[in-house]
């Protein structure tokens, strides 16, 4: 048996309180949700008013959606009642006239027909109520076989970008393990669910859905495969290695490794006091004396490699000097401090010279970080800044 159904609208309690509640009230809306809900046919449509029938809009909005409309002219405070009175009687009528309607939709939350709906259902029709959470009467509601709120009949408002992308996110953790892919229908199917439909099933065709996905390249990648798009969550960008160790990477590259500070400070100290006794010891012999009062231990501490790149930091900072030689390997180096504090001048030399280096670079600079690159520790970044404060000063007296 077919279900067909019959609609009879009460627009004085609809439209008006719709108006008051600043809700818009959409007739199509209604009917197709009707429909989606009961799966039927709307066979009879009949509106009531006794104060809307100068609204043409309204009543031509009603004429396309194919409502018959009753209106009553109110002489006297008896007005709403006759109106009720005719959406009583029609719908009493439908019941011996023929055509079987299985369900009823009263659009109304008025309780003044409660005994109409007590009679429908004594003659087994399904009755749906349909009306407003703050006009709606709860015996009226009670009573009912089904009552739906017309604000729950509204589409859900937008979802901002932040919350779409949020959505997608989680959509795609809950799909997606490891290096898996998915097609781009079954998201899109996941976010509607995940938002109770609030991610619109009709907004985003196939085609608009996949630019949505677009916008995401740092959450997904897409693949085509024929016609099918397929979502594959986008590889996370190796980390970034910390600003110290960027800054030691750096002077590398520049030929100026950063020697450990307890291999630097033993080494500076020994390579001193070598030059206090030797002069004229070339480049090569140096490293040979260094490397032999440090005989290289399981973690190569003081290698070959760490004794040269001291001696390289030694000179730029100026605590020792070369003389020409045919290489730097056999040029003679010479110690170009004197003094009883040559080894603390010496340090604070080589901190300078890299502190210099790092100030150069196209990194920011940080004293902190530059602390962790040179010392390991970056409680030395006040003494670091002291040098800087020295070494700014010393400039700006050049310059002046």
């Amino acid at each position: 048996m077919a279900n067909d159904i019959a609609v009879f609208l009460d627009l004085d309690n609809m439209v008006i309180g719709a108006r008051d509640a600043n809700i818009n009230f959409d007739i199509n809306l209604l009917i197709n949700q009707v429909k989606q809900r009961t799966g039927g046919r709307v066979v009879l449509r009949r509106a009531y008013s006794g104060n809307l029938r100068q609204d043409q809009k309204l009543m031509k909005e009603l004429a396309t959606a194919g409502f018959t409309m009753q209106a009553a002219v109110p002489l006297n405070n008896f007005g709403k009642n006759l109106i009720d009175m005719y959406l009583v009687v029609d719908s009493m009528d439908t019941l011996v006239d023929g055509q079987e309607y299985s369900t009823y939709v009263l659009v109304t939350g008025d309780r003044d027909f409660v005994p109409l709906i007590h009679a429908l259902r004594r003659r087994g029709k399904h009755v749906i109520g349909v009306g407003l959470k703050h006009t709606t009467s709860e015996s009226l509601m009670g009573l009912c076989d089904e009552y739906i709120y017309y604000e729950d009949m509204l589409p859900a408002p937008p979802l901002s970008d932040g919350e779409a992308e949020k959505l997608l996110v989680i959509a795609i953790d809950g799909l997606l393990v490891g290096d898996e892919r998915v097609r781009a229908s079954i998201v899109k199917e996941r976010m509607i669910e995940l938002s109770n439909g609030q991610f619109g099933r009709f907004q985003y065709s196939d085609t608009s859905f996949t630019k949505f996905l677009g916008r995401y390249p740092g959450r997904i990648t897409l693949e085509k495969d024929g016609t099918t798009t397929y979502v594959r969550r986008t590889a996370a960008p190796a980390a970034q290695p910390e600003l110290y160790r960027r800054y030691r990477s750096a002077l590398k590259k520049q030929k100026l490794r950063v020697v450990p500070p307890r291999v630097r400070l033993v080494l500076l100290k020994d390579m001193i006091a070598i030059l206090q006794r030797e002069d004229n010891l070339e480049w090569r012999d140096l490293i040979d004396r260094l490397a032999a009062a440090h005989p290289t231990d399981e973690d190569g501490e003081a290698s070959r490699n760490l004794i040269n790149a001291l001696i390289v930091l030694a000179r730029r900072a100026g605590v020792v000097r070369t003389l020409k030689g045919k290489t730097l390997a056999t040029a003679p180096v010479l110690l170009a401090l004197e003094g009883p504090k040559i080894f603390q001048e010496s340090v604070i030399r080589c901190d300078t010279a890299y502190l210099e280096a790092i100030r150069t670079l196209s990194e920011p600079f940080d004293v902190k970080e530059s602390a962790l690159a040179i010392y390991d520790n970056a409680d030395y970044a006040p003494y670091l800044q002291q040098l800087l404060n020295r070494l700014d000063s010393a400039n700006q007296t050049g310059s002046d």
